[in-house]
């Protein structure tokens, strides 16, 4: 099955849209893409858009990405924020692949909504208000 990432800079973010099936190695490939773009043109806030994509990980899939994987990945410490944003039927999967990310140190939150997401990638660290 065929695979997309879309990567676009904009003023202060970068925009990943994937389309495709989610696999492990699927999600790999568009962490180590994004991470690249993002190094390359030294941005470090990351809008990563699932919406378009179909699947997803079962939980020990959804936990060595988030726990091993992408925490070893070259690069992946200098995003200063990784915010993703799915479809509400996804959220709950989502939101314990960012427990577990937040746990390794990366900073990732998940959206149902593209303005909130905006607005957390956006505001200063330590300074965010409870939802």
């Amino acid at each position: 099955m065929s695979c997309t990432l879309d990567l676009k800079n904009l003023e202060r973010h970068v925009v990943a849209t994937f389309s495709g099936t989610r696999t492990p190695e699927a999600l790999l490939e568009v962490a180590t893409a994004t991470i690249g773009h993002c190094r390359e043109h030294e941005m470090s806030l990351v809008l990563l858009d699932l919406r378009p994509s179909s699947g997803g990980l079962d939980t020990i899939e959804t936990y060595e990405i988030a726990g091993h994987s992408l925490p070893r990945q070259d690069g992946a410490r200098q995003l200063a924020r990784l915010a993703i944003l799915d479809r509400p039927e996804n959220l709950e999967r989502i939101r314990f692949f960012e427990t577990v990310a937040v746990n390794r140190g990366l900073a990732v939150r998940s959206f149902g909504d593209e303005e909130h997401a905006l607005r957390w990638l956006f505001t200063k660290p330590g300074t965010e208000q409870a939802d």
